[in-house]
């Protein structure tokens, strides 16, 4: 994004983050002056992300906030700057499915290596079901969720999702995506 020091976000930065965002100029810019006040360097470090998390998870924000912070940080400086601070934020609230998908891909492939395996899948299940305060007891398990969503999405059979795999099956099966996005926007509700 260049120097950050600066006081106003470049014409080439606003253009890129309309055209990739679903925010229009006026909202970008509000939100670029939110941010460069609480980042003055222009780059957000992880225990910041997590103040930014804590009004809307309270105290349970730690796990899902590094995860959240490790799929933004795309560039894998260790710092989210405004741009990706506000692809995460737009990812967070497209209705676009397709978008979404591929950020929820990025949220489960912890270790960055293009494919979900169902340790991961568990992992980020555990934390999403920890977060949902809403829980019954008939309520599926993390390894219950993983195993459906292999059953699903693995059509090669390889016990890993490769983003084509997982965004494909999503999209040919509404049900199956709402039935997803239902469980993890339910702990992010929370």
């Amino acid at each position: 994004m260049g120097n950050q020091m600066r006081k106003k976000l470049s014409k080439e930065d606003c253009q890129f983050l309309e055209e990739h965002t679903d925010f229009k100029k006026p909202h970008i810019m509000d939100f670029y002056k939110d941010f460069m006040k609480i980042n003055p360097d222009g780059n957000m470090n992880l225990d910041d992300f997590k103040d930014f998390l804590y009004g809307f998870y309270k105290d349970k924000s730690t796990n899902l906030a590094e995860h959240y912070f490790r799929a933004a940080d795309k560039n894998k400086s260790g710092k989210i700057n405004f741009k990706e601070f506000l692809m995460f934020l737009n990812h967070e609230c497209t209705s676009n499915p397709e978008e979404r998908l591929n950020w929820m891909f990025d949220l489960f492939d912890i270790d960055g290596n293009g494919t979900i395996e169902r340790p991961e899948m568990i992992d980020i299940y555990k934390i999403a079901l920890d977060v949902n305060e809403k829980k019954s007891p008939g309520d599926p398990t993390p390894d219950d969720i993983a195993e459906k969503m292999f059953e699903c999405c693995d059509k090669n059979k390889d016990d890993k999702l490769t983003k084509e795999e997982f965004i494909t099956a999503f999209m040919e099966d509404p049900v199956l995506f709402a039935i997803f996005c239902r469980n993890t926007d339910e702990a992010e509700d929370n």
